[in-house]
């Protein structure tokens, strides 16, 4: 992995103008100019799902997260750096976007607007920059965006400064050549953005906080908030949800010390045979509906197999259930398995293309041979096929049904070439 401070876009969001000139001399001097104006830049308001690689807590997962700093992973190597939102410090750009965490017990409201009236409707004493929109972001009027409201004190407590906000912010460059195909065709090259704060957490309870990817498009030194303003309005890309709890007993620590005293055989001291083998009964919806419970034992159970699974090709998971008829209960380890493999496959495009080439030439060969066996074929040179039809005398036993001339070399007759005779094809 390398790491890079940051990656500027070739062109930074913006208006820009293009301007063409034409000298001309003939028939007389005369010059000739023209110019456009067109605006780069990105989605200001909502960030598609298809831009965000990974998200780290991932989005509603439960654990003792009081202790790392959240952080999302974008798709796109420039995005943070896309526009500039204040002077860089120390040559460095500084990101138009952060990573705020705010906690269900915190005075956040968020909601859903159109982007029409969050552009055009100003509301008392809710702080928003939007003068500071070019008019093209106004096309996107019947869009909706999502916004939270921060008091201005919890505003001033979780934003980072512009001073930090380059040092949470980089791009990534990574080898993706061992990946799965969905990720080894992107290039490797990958954005971070880190929240400045610890998630949240509580002691008895996990403690719900939610994660916002934000704009600070048009905030300028967003510390400077009109005194009148009791709350700021942040527009929000992309959030997600995850519940922390202190001393929940799933840090990383407490989990690998526990996988160290769970070492043993699985069932070991277990009371029943099928728990000695590592079974369980787990609920199971059959294809046609109905809620039954059924057999199943992971695969990484360290237990010998012994019985020998059914090698008839099924096209369903259906087909690989084994019925126990010392339990009156269906087995469906095999039919988990088949299952699952079958959603690797499809998840892989080129493997599941081979696999489809594979089935072809199978089923091609399995009719080949098929083809063989009922009809008696004799495999010969070309050299020799010619010779037949040509009505060589080595063949000419061949073709009078007798016996090769080779065993009469002093019958004349036999050494005789047979006149070729062409009968035509049917």
């Amino acid at each position: 992995m390398k790491l890079t401070d940051y990656i500027k876009p070739p062109l930074m969001a913006g208006t820009y103008s293009v301007r063409a000139v034409q000298h001309v001399q003939s028939p007389q001097d005369c010059q000739y100019e023209d110019s456009k104006e067109f605006y780069i830049g990105g989605n200001l308001f909502r960030l598609d799902r298809d831009n965000i690689f990974s998200v780290y807590p991932s989005e509603n997962e439960t654990g003792e997260f009081g202790d790392l700093l959240p952080f999302i992973v974008l798709s796109q190597r420039t995005f943070p750096w896309e526009y500039q939102i204040c002077p860089d410090r120390e040559g460095t750009p500084v990101p138009w976007t952060a990573l705020i965490v705010l906690s269900q017990e915190e005075d956040a409201v968020e909601k859903d607007l159109p982007v029409k009236d969050l552009l055009e409707k100003a509301e008392d004493g809710i702080y928003f920059p939007r003068k500071e929109f070019p008019d093209i972001c106004h096309k996107y009027g019947t869009d909706t965006c999502h916004v939270v409201d921060l008091p201005v004190e919890l505003y001033n407590a979780v934003m980072p400064s512009m001073d930090d906000l380059p040092y949470l912010c980089h791009v990534k460059s990574v080898n993706l050549y061992q990946t799965e195909d969905s990720v080894c065709a992107m290039d490797g090259y990958f954005s971070v953005v880190c929240g400045n704060r610890f998630v949240p957490s509580a002691e008895e309870r996990p403690l719900k906080s939610t994660v916002h990817l934000v704009s600070l498009y048009g905030m300028g030194d967003w510390k400077e908030v009109p005194g009148d303003c009791k709350k700021v309005r942040l527009v929000s890309l992309y959030h997600w949800d995850i519940f922390s709890q202190k001393a929940s007993g799933e840090g990383f620590s407490v989990i690998v010390d526990r996988l160290g005293k769970n070492c043993g055989s699985v069932g070991a001291f277990t009371d029943t045979p099928l728990k000695q083998e590592g079974y369980g009964v787990k609920k199971h919806i059959t294809r046609t509906g109905e809620l039954t419970y059924s057999l199943y034992r992971p695969p990484l159970v360290p237990r010998p197999d012994l019985e020998e699974p059914d090698r008839e090709e099924t096209y369903t998971a259906d087909g690989k259930l084994i019925y126990d008829k010392t339990n009156g209960i269906f087995d469906v380890t095999y039919a988990a398995a088949w299952q699952l493999g079958r959603l690797i496959a499809l998840d892989h495009p080129a493997d599941t293309k081979n696999i489809l080439t594979q089935r072809r030439q199978a089923k091609l060969l399995a009719h080949h041979n098929s083809v063989k066996k009922a009809v008696d074929f004799e495999r010969i040179g070309v050299g020799e096929l010619t010779a037949r039809l040509a009505g060589n005398a080595q063949c000419g036993g061949f073709l009078d049904g007798g016996e090769s001339n080779e065993k009469n070399p002093g019958d004349k007759t036999a050494t005789e070439s047979i006149p070729a005779v062409f009968r035509g094809y049917r």
